[in-house]
């Protein structure tokens, strides 16, 4: 399951390239279908995720992660945003400590890595670390409850998140939708 040290195959990397972006379009759909409150769109987008994480697994499984390539991440990019996207709760849980070595070696951005934690934690059912993780609820992004909102912007910049102002600034600008922050007590 670790990182590979050798390139993937072309044909493989060439997949990965094309689900990532397809996994990109499907989000641009979803932030459409958040507007009109489309369910059928993120069911068809559940289903797509779920046919990649499959896939992405399957490869990772064989192949090792895919390696960060000098002057282009594009391929672990892409692997990280299906795994970001999985339905796969375990796998992604299962993933998080060789993402993590990755990260401490310079290979793949940690702030990837804390929006994982994030929704490996809110998945199952624990407070998030860094509150990258909202919901829709009433026409809101509201956010996933977080363990602990003292220190939350130091703990956002040790990762390279940006403060939570510019981030609820950013999620509003992207979802035209009210995102509520200060989270409710």
């Amino acid at each position: 399951m670790s990182g590979s040290s050798s390139p993937w195959p072309i044909a493989v990397t060439d997949s990965l390239l094309r689900f990532g972006e397809e996994d990109q379009r499907g989000r641009d759909a979803l932030v459409k279908a958040v507007e009109a409150q489309d369910t059928a769109v993120l069911f068809a987008s559940l289903r797509a995720d779920s046919v990649r994480s499959r896939w992405l697994k399957d490869q990772v499984a064989r192949l090792g992660w895919p390696p960060t390539v000098a002057g282009s991440d594009s391929a672990a990019q892409a692997a990280w945003l299906i795994l970001q996207h999985s339905p796969d709760t375990a796998w992604q849980a299962g993933m998080l400590p060789e993402l993590e070595r990755l990260a401490s070696t310079g290979a793949l951005p940690p702030d990837d890595v804390a929006m994982l934690a994030d929704r490996v934690m809110v998945k199952r059912g624990a407070p998030q670390r860094y509150a990258t993780q909202f919901t829709l609820l009433d026409g809101k992004l509201v956010p996933e409850p977080i363990g602990d909102t003292t220190g939350l912007d130091a703990r956002r910049a040790a990762v390279g998140l940006p403060p939570m102002t510019d981030y609820v600034r950013r999620m509003q600008e992207q979802f035209k939708v009210p995102v509520v922050w200060p989270p409710p007590r």
